[in-house]
């Protein structure tokens, strides 16, 4: 996480410690999620991946941790700023779904966040369209797999070591796009969100 010794810079998104080294993202473009994984809302309703796909409008995804001290909140705050800056609607023209990778965190944290980021995008027609959510440890080392995050828990700082990554998935569940970081330009993840849109793979 970006305020352990080792991150000094939380911008640098990638950087990991040699102990943690198996820590980062493997694309895997191309591919498609299991849209049958089921997780929780923010309600702590039972839903499926599925829910937030509808065959018409393309997804955006983040795997965090809600009680994230740093990295996690960088990115999010990243993604809030670069929403503001977006023409297309978030619930209207794409959906985005967060999951956290804690599988102790539960709806009320998720609800937290939500209403955090919802309140900071300042467009309340947002909440329909974006979802946090969270897990059993089985179904969000399944996601985490099939998108190619890999994280692990870091004894010494007792935080989840991981890196900052958006994931822009087509209508149909199939990744099309890795944006990294915490920082994105509104023409970037615009143009993402038109290719997924049209099924087509970025690089």
């Amino acid at each position: 996480e970006s305020n352990t010794p080792w991150r000094k810079n939380p911008k640098a998104a990638s950087e990991v410690p040699t102990a943690l080294e198996d820590v980062g993202v493997t694309e895997h473009l191309g591919e498609n999620v299991d849209l049958g994984l089921s997780f929780k809302n923010e309600a702590g309703e039972d839903v499926t991946l599925g829910k937030y796909f509808d065959g018409r409008r393309p997804v955006l995804l983040s795997l965090v941790y809600y009680g994230c001290p740093g990295l996690c909140n960088f990115h999010l705050n990243g993604v809030t700023e670069v929403l503001k800056g977006l023409d297309w609607s978030l619930g209207k023209e794409f959906d985005m779904v967060v999951i956290s990778i804690d599988p102790s965190e539960g709806a009320d944290l998720a609800t937290g966040k939500k209403q955090t980021h919802v309140t900071e995008l300042g467009r309340a027609e947002a909440a329909k369209g974006w979802h946090f959510l969270t897990g059993t440890q089985e179904n969000i080392q399944k996601i985490a797999q099939q998108v190619g995050f890999k994280y692990q828990w870091d004894k010494v700082s007792k935080q989840w070591a991981h890196t900052a990554a958006m994931y822009v998935l087509s209508p149909q569940g199939k990744l099309s796009r890795y944006l990294y970081g915490i920082q994105f330009e509104p023409k970037t993840l615009r143009l993402s969100l038109v290719e997924a849109s049209e099924g087509k793979t970025g690089s």
